[in-house]
């Protein structure tokens, strides 16, 4: 284990130890989960456990891949609409300003344990597995309470903060048992800057949250009454973590299928090396480069020397050597891997494939009867769709704080919020071949097609079609 990753392993049993020291909260991230995120983050890094410089096994990252188009399809023209008020627009620009960096997002989430969003009163934080510890879960395995670090480094100082979100049973005034929404904050600071701070046995002394201008607005405890769910929501892979079953984390999209990325990257790395090793030599005796060199005879470059009996005959006769590349086969067994590999994420068999014309890894065509695809993207989807409107219920809670726009019922807001996902089975050129047959058979008004297809607004649609339409001769035509 490197000295930066020795370092973040000690940070997070810091990190752990301060939440069960200052809050008497009980941490539900095991120790399996916490290695199961940092092996995570190195594959997707494209460093994975079983890269071998000393067997010539690189990886492809492959599974970076599996992320990012898995969250493309997932994300595909999604679309969130907010609207009827004042309240309605701060909400829709909250969205807005996710939705910016969704994918981007929604991958991180599928290559390792989720993420969370987070609203600040501002606008919203990512905070990714390993600064954010479960502190209660319900029986569904949703995260009622959580605490999230974060950092800032300023001159000579790291400033973490500790901010607690969490239920508490409380009594109203009329005796009736309620609960308390309580977000708690705790700030601390460490001198760093080197070797020897860093490897400190806490993450520092307390100190006041306004020493940071970030934090200078953020109140050090406040409760909520009549709050339904977290202000934070939490994003992950819907399918079922077996690596620990007690977690609440979820893990990566290809979690099932590390066996087969471990395999593809070895098959990949072979038909490199194959490739590499494929460069034309020609083997000439030592005693005939050296005769070239004194008499200042330029050789070929791909013209080599060996001693006698080594790669050369007994009679000093010249030796090709041909290397033999097994292409075609090194591409059917990582097709076969991709397949399982397809599989094993929840796609359709073949979803991944290796073009043996292009030599690149392409994923395919969702069709209409793709249906394990289309089901593993729905899943994810709603998934996706449920923490969203979370989000903006923490989003709305957060504006009764911090913003000047009139307040407003949640479930009127909710009623009024609609959310859009782009079709994964969608083919331009099949839709507008589709569409040009309709205009033909005069199912469709011709202006619609070229408003569609052609990027015109109605009215210059209709204007080249108007212009283009020859005119009926009147009858009795001025001469």
């Amino acid at each position: 284990m490197g000295l930066i990753t020795w370092i973040k392993a000690v940070w997070n049993k810091l990190f752990r130890k301060e939440i069960e020291d200052r809050f008497q909260a009980d941490v539900q991230l095991s120790s399996i989960m916490e290695t199961a995120i940092a092996r995570f983050y190195d594959i997707t890094a494209g460093k994975p456990p079983w890269m071998d410089p000393d067997d010539d096994i690189e990886s492809i990252n492959f599974a970076g891949y599996i992320d990012d188009v898995t969250a493309g399809l997932v994300t595909l023209d999604l679309g969130i609409d907010i609207s009827g008020s004042e309240r309605a627009d701060y909400l829709q620009k909250q969205a807005d300003y996710v939705l910016s960096v969704i994918q981007d997002k929604v991958s991180e989430a599928l290559g390792n344990c989720g993420i969370m969003f987070k609203p600040n009163g501002h606008n919203i934080d990512y905070i990714e597995p390993g600064s954010f510890a479960p502190t209660e879960t319900d029986s569904n395995g949703n995260i009622l309470g959580c605490v999230f670090q974060s950092q800032i480094k300023r001159g000579d100082y790291t400033y973490t903060r500790l901010e607690w979100h969490r239920f508490e049973d409380s009594t109203a005034e009329d005796g009736i048992p309620e609960k308390t929404y309580r977000v708690t904050n705790y700030a601390y600071k460490a001198k760093t800057g080197s070797y020897a701070s860093t490897l400190q046995t806490n993450i520092g002394k307390p100190c006041e949250l306004s020493e940071i201008r970030e934090w200078a607005e953020i109140k050090p405890d406040i409760a909520l009454l009549n709050i339904q769910m977290p202000l934070f929501a939490y994003f992950k892979n819907p399918a079922p973590n077996r690596i620990d079953r007690a977690s609440p984390l979820g893990v990566p999209v290809w979690n099932n299928c590390l066996k087969e990325l471990k395999d593809l990257d070895i098959a990949w790395s072979r038909k490199a090396g194959e490739i590499e090793d494929s460069k034309h030599i020609t083997f000439l005796p030592q005693s005939a480069i050296r005769y070239a060199e004194t008499q200042n005879i330029k050789l070929p470059r791909f013209v080599r020397g060996v001693e006698m009996g080594v790669g050369v005959n007994e009679d000093n006769t010249i030796h090709e050597h041909t290397s033999t590349l097994l292409t075609s086969d090194r591409i059917s067994d990582i097709n076969s891997i991709l397949s399982m590999i397809s599989t094993k994420c929840g796609f359709s068999q073949g979803f991944f494939q290796l073009d043996e014309k292009t030599g690149i890894v392409t994923a395919t065509q969702v069709e209409a009867d793709d249906q394990e695809t289309i089901r593993t993207i729905k899943n994810i989807r709603d998934g996706l769709k449920n923490a969203m409107i979370q989000l903006l219920y923490g989003c709305n809670v957060m504006a009764d704080l911090y913003s000047d726009t009139p307040p407003e019922l949640w479930e009127t807001l909710k009623d009024n919020m609609s959310f859009s996902f782009g079709d994964i089975t969608y083919n331009y050129q099949e839709d507008m071949s589709n569409w040009w047959k309709y205009r033909l058979q005069g199912d469709v008004p011709p202006w619609m097609y070229y408003v569609k297809f052609e990027k015109m607004s109605e009215e210059e649609a209709r204007a080249m079609i108007e212009e283009a339409t020859p005119k009926e001769p009147k009858l009795f035509e001025e001469e």
